[in-house]
C-alpha cells in the first residue's frame, strides 16, 4: 500500500512538473534606443534589424519567432540538430546555419531580485555582460523573469552561439522582458501578452521548403 501511494505521489509531482512546463506564445514590443550621436542617422537601420514587435513560439527545446517591420521575416530554431533557419521578406529560401558556434565568452552573470513587474507578474532580474571572441567588445543583457513560465530543460540546450544554451540554463524561465545593450544603443524587448497553448508541430516542419546553408566565418 505504501509503495502504492508512494508511486502515486511520484507519478502527480511528474504530472504537475511536466504540466507547468510552458508551451505556448510571447508577444513582444521593441525599442531601439540610440545613445551614440554618430549613429542616429542611421537609427532606422537599426531599427529595422531589430523589428517593432514579434511573436515567440516556444515548443519543448524549440522556437518559432516571427518578427514585423524587420529585415527578418521569422526564423525557427530545432534543438536536436542546434540549426537556424531564417526567412527573409520576397524570399523564398530558408538560410541555415549552425547554432554551435561560440562567438562570445561571459565574463559575468548573476541573478538577483528586481523591483519590475510585467504582465502583472514579480520578476527576477538576470544580468550578463559578455565578450566577443573576435572584437573584444563588451555587451550587457539583462533578462527579467517570472517564475510562474518555466522553460523546458531542452530549451536552447544546444544554442552555444551568443552564450544562449548558458544563459537559458541558468534562468530557465520565459524572459518576460530582455534588454541587449551594444556600444551606442540598446534594444529592449517587453512582453504585451503571453499565453500556454498547444503550438503544433508544423510550425516547426522545414521539409518542404527550400533550404540553402549559410557559412559562418570562424
Amino acid at each position: 500500500m505504501k509503495k502504492c501511494l508512494l508511486f502515486l505521489s511520484l507519478w502527480a509531482c511528474a504530472m504537475l512538473s511536466k504540466a507547468q512546463i510552458f508551451e505556448g506564445y510571447i508577444k513582444y514590443a521593441h525599442r531601439v534606443e540610440v545613445t551614440d550621436t554618430t549613429l542616429q542617422k542611421n537609427d532606422f537601420l537599426i531599427a529595422y534589424e531589430f523589428g517593432s514587435k514579434s511573436t515567440l513560439y516556444i515548443k519543448g527545446g524549440n522556437y518559432y519567432w516571427k518578427f514585423d517591420d524587420c529585415k527578418r521575416e521569422y526564423q525557427i530554431y530545432l534543438n536536436n540538430t542546434a540549426t537556424l533557419y531564417d526567412k527573409f521578406p520576397k524570399n523564398d529560401t530558408l538560410f541555415s546555419s549552425s547554432a554551435t558556434f561560440e562567438n562570445e565568452v561571459i565574463v559575468q552573470m548573476d541573478t538577483k531580485k528586481s523591483q519590475v513587474n510585467v504582465l502583472g507578474e514579480p520578476c527576477e532580474l538576470l544580468t550578463v555582460k559578455s565578450k566577443f571572441i573576435r572584437e573584444q567588445q563588451i555587451r550587457g543583457r539583462m533578462f527579467y523573469f517570472s517564475k510562474k513560465y518555466p522553460l523546458h530543460p531542452d530549451f536552447l540546450k544546444n544554442f552555444k552561439m551568443n552564450n544562449n544554451n548558458e544563459i537559458f540554463a541558468k534562468m530557465g524561465y520565459v524572459p518576460l522582458r530582455f534588454v541587449f545593450i551594444y556600444p551606442g544603443f540598446r534594444v529592449t524587448y517587453f512582453a504585451t501578452e503571453i499565453k500556454r497553448t498547444k503550438v503544433e508541430d508544423s510550425l516547426f516542419d522545414i521539409s518542404k521548403k527550400k533550404v540553402k546553408s549559410l557559412a559562418i566565418k570562424k
